[in-house]
């Protein structure tokens, strides 16, 4: 298992192999300079990320009581939405849908969301960094990001409950 300083390690390199290719060839190495910069993020965030014991806070779904609903928060065409499971299995099929309330007040938002039956909190799970962007061919580069993601498949019970939403 690679440990914290050993990913600030490899982030310290890559940044200092990006510069000094800026160093050399002035905006001519862009690209391996922009990937460089890249890697030396991702190795930050892994590296942060091993300190917390590979776990990040996620939003999850509670019920009326509290408790941990099975369901995957996900990017549909109309928005982030919570996909209801007909399981604890994250690969078991969705049942329906519930969309959080978009009130700007955190008040009239939980009130909103407790009327369709749901809390909205926060969980600590399993996770891991990688990239996301969209695109193709070079303007693609500037959508790329790092990202931490769940590792359990965007639901599991075996998570840390930071708040159940209620409060």
């Amino acid at each position: 298992m690679t440990t914290p300083a050993e990913f600030d390690a490899v982030a310290a390199e890559k940044f200092k192999e990006a510069n000094d290719s800026f160093d050399r060839s002035d905006t001519d190495g862009f690209l391996s300079q922009w990937a460089g910069h890249l890697s030396s993020q991702t190795n930050s965030m892994k590296a942060r990320l091993a300190e917390d014991g590979n776990l990040a806070e996620f939003t999850a779904l509670f019920d009326l009581e509290g408790n941990l609903v099975p369901a995957k928060y996900i990017r549909t065409v109309y928005g982030w939405t919570w996909a209801l499971l007909s399981s604890e299995d994250p690969s078991s099929s969705f049942t329906g849908f519930f969309k959080p309330s978009e009130a700007k007040s955190d008040n009239t938002r939980v009130k909103n969301d407790a009327k369709k039956g749901y809390y909205v909190g926060r969980v600590m799970a399993p996770a891991a960094v990688g990239t996301e962007g969209s695109g193709r061919g070079l303007s693609a580069a500037l959508t790329v990001r790092n990202v931490v993601f769940r590792t359990d498949k965007g639901f599991s019970t075996d998570v840390v409950v930071l708040d159940n939403g209620k409060n």
